[in-house]
């Protein structure tokens, strides 16, 4: 959920997507669990709470299958969202 919120925030401030509002967005569904864990939203209204739930992210250890499940569900939005411009 928190690399969602991250691929979310990195779309958001890049120029040409910052023209665009895309909020609310849903994370992927492979983030929902890790972001109840870790209490993050599973929609993310606004800037803010994407870059929140980016650090968060980034600062959750690999080594949780969860984590790299999220980050690949990202990843692989990001790149979605990318080829949608």
């Amino acid at each position: 959920m928190r690399l969602m919120a991250a691929a979310l925030a990195f779309a958001v401030t890049s120029p040409a997507a910052a023209e665009v509002s895309i909020f609310p967005v849903s994370i992927p569904q492979e983030c929902v669990e890790l972001a109840q864990r870790e209490g993050v939203p599973v929609v993310m209204e606004n800037r803010y709470q994407a870059t929140k739930a980016k650090l968060k992210l980034a600062r959750l250890s690999g080594r949780d299958p969860l984590v790299r499940e999220c980050r690949s569900a990202v990843q692989r939005q990001q790149a979605a969202m990318r080829q949608a411009e």
